[in-house]
């Protein structure tokens, strides 16, 4: 999930053989009318659904394809029950022609036989996208979705609060990161350096930093590789650090005790991917000007190894009767620049290569006090490690992780979550392995 790979993200030949096996029926519904795959006659009727703010680029591509009209419906975002939504849609015929899938969901999909193969109509605008993404967005070289954003990871600060507490500059390191979090609650015990890390998400995409992956497939088989060195890495540090009472056990943007927190000047930092940049903005208004954005700080100093987490791409659904009209859409969702445009707007960091060099982006940002964020954004694209392969069973992971978090420590979540992958990946009579 190419030297700028945002955790990649490839099943490989297998989940393309499993979706015979596995595959769950799918028929479009008479709100996505046209005449068949090789044209159409009359105009056609798209529905696309997802979470992301695309209402305003859904009203400019109507504006300029009276004959292509598409209906956005927002739904819960996937791992909240928007993948569940879509697959109950699609099972009863009633499913959308379009639909926003995030990266790590795709192969999951796949093997459910619920997005189509769009290389014969996408191939073709692919070299719009940075590598990473179209990576992300394929599976045994064939195409199942157009990239929309990609979540290149930076630590956000409050500029205010290091000048206040005595720090100079960001931590480069996670040593450094350990001391400064160490000196703030010397100071002050009520105020933390930095959030705790405590979903799958996160855990994945800290691992990818380390140059671990959670799988790896040889021949017919899936090898499950989740409690591993450099996720055994992760776990501790951040345990640790949770012990110590140095970090808040908060989220981070657009989790409402973590706003709380900021507002209050109780927390300095989190670590996320660029797209959280949104979350600041739209949720802490009034904090304009005192965040600012630095490198993912490293395990090992000068090594300038980052991590990427989150983004998505709009994926044709099994059974949709226009699938060239709706790949003609994503295109334009994710490259138009106006599209893209008003994307950057929501909070989205496009994939577009393009769209990276949108004013907005390559400029200063008065929410950060001028800084060109874009920059960091950009470095740490480039940094990412091409070691990541992702599971047929994401969801799940998502789930057991949270769970095993909220039942121990983050080591023990990592032992248990290695066992339960391997049983669920079994359970989709798949061959699988410890790793």
């Amino acid at each position: 999930m190419d030297s700028t790979t945002i955790r990649t993200r490839r099943l490989l030949a297998l989940a393309t053989a499993t979706v015979i096996a596995f595959g769950v029926g799918a028929c479009s519904s008479d709100k996505n009318d046209s005449a068949g795959e090789s044209g159409h006659s009359g105009p056609v009727n798209m529905e696309f659904w997802g979470w992301a703010g695309y209402e305003k680029i859904v009203d400019q591509w109507n504006a300029s394809h009276p004959d292509i009209k598409v209906t956005f419906k927002k739904i819960p975002s996937g791992p909240k029950g928007g993948y569940t939504q879509i697959s109950n849609a699609l099972t009863a015929g009633k499913g959308p022609c379009l639909a926003q899938i995030e990266y790590q969901t795709i192969p999951s999909m796949l093997v459910k036989n619920s997005v189509m193969d769009i290389t014969q109509y996408a191939s073709d605008s692919m070299d719009k996208y940075v590598p990473s993404a179209v990576s992300a967005s394929s599976v045994g070289g064939k195409i199942y979705g157009v990239p929309v954003d990609v979540g290149p990871m930076v630590l956000f600060y409050r500029k205010d609060l290091f000048a206040k507490y005595g720090i100079s500059k960001p931590p480069a390191t996670w040593a450094e990161y350990k001391a400064d979090a160490e000196k703030v609650t010397a100071a002050d015990p009520g105020v933390k350096f930095g959030t705790m890390l405590g979903d799958a998400n996160g855990m994945a995409a800290f691992t990818l930093q380390t140059g671990k992956s959670w799988y790896s497939t040889k021949g017919d088989s899936w090898t499950v590789s989740i409690d591993n060195p450099g996720t055994r890495k992760v776990a501790s540090y951040w345990q640790d650090l949770k012990d110590k009472g140095l970090v808040a056990k908060t989220g981070n943007a657009w989790d409402p005790q973590f706003n709380k927190a900021s507002e209050a000047g109780k927390v300095l930092t989190f670590v996320n991917a660029a797209w959280a940049a949104g979350g600041l903005k739209s949720d802490l208004k009034d904090l304009a000007g005192k965040w600012r954005v630095a490198p993912m700080p490293t395990w090992k100093a000068g090594d300038g190894k980052s991590a990427s987490s989150g983004g998505s791409a709009t994926s044709v659904m099994t059974g949709c009767k226009t699938p060239r009209e709706a790949v003609q859409f994503a295109d334009f969702l994710s490259s138009d620049p106006q599209a893209v445009k008003t994307g950057i707007e929501s909070g989205l960091y496009p994939a577009s290569k393009a769209g990276q060099e949108d004013p907005s982006l390559t400029g200063g940002d008065p929410y950060f006090g001028g800084q060109k964020v874009g920059d960091v954004y950009k470095a740490s694209a480039a940094q990412v490690p091409s070691t990541w392969t992702n599971g047929p069973t994401f969801q799940q992971v998502e789930s057991d992780f949270t769970g095993a978090i909220g039942k121990g420590t983050l080591p023990d979540a990592v032992t248990k979550v290695q066992a339960s992958t391997v049983a669920a990946i079994k359970k989709l009579g798949l061959s699988v392995t410890n790793g």
